[in-house]
């Protein structure tokens, strides 16, 4: 069989520097050839991020409910005892200037608004 007709019965071809360059032994065939990975989130750090209450753009006061979803930077940015501390950050559906920044919190448990974005609290009076 030809070498030909190997490769189109694997699919694929390896190149001899692969092996002759001692690559092997240290890469998989896709980061010698430069792949830097097949997802958004290996290709640029981005993930699907849902709001967990509801918030406040500060910049046009738009309202942002609960559970909406943004694709959303995510960066380590420190760490809590061996937890880590992770910013995700986006932008404002409504007006697009605006960039918010959510931050884990691991200490309470719970999300940080930081920056673009505030929590809208609602008031409920309980004598009626």
């Amino acid at each position: 069989m030809s070498s030909l007709a190997a490769t189109q019965a694997d699919g694929y071809h390896i190149p001899d520097e692969y092996y002759t360059s001692g690559a092997y032994k240290k890469k998989s065939i896709s980061q010698f050839n430069g792949s830097k990975g097949h997802n958004q989130y290996l290709q640029r750090s981005v993930v699907r991020f849902e709001l967990p209450f509801n918030g406040v753009c500060t910049k046009c006061e738009a309202v942002v409910g609960k559970g909406t979803r943004f694709n959303a930077h995510k960066a380590h940015v420190d760490d809590y005892f061996s937890s880590k501390i992770y910013e995700f950050t986006t932008k404002c559906r409504s007006c697009a200037d605006c960039e918010f920044k959510i931050r884990t919190n691991p200490k309470d448990g719970t999300f940080d608004y930081v920056v673009g974005i505030r929590k809208k609290i609602e008031e409920f009076n309980s004598t009626e």
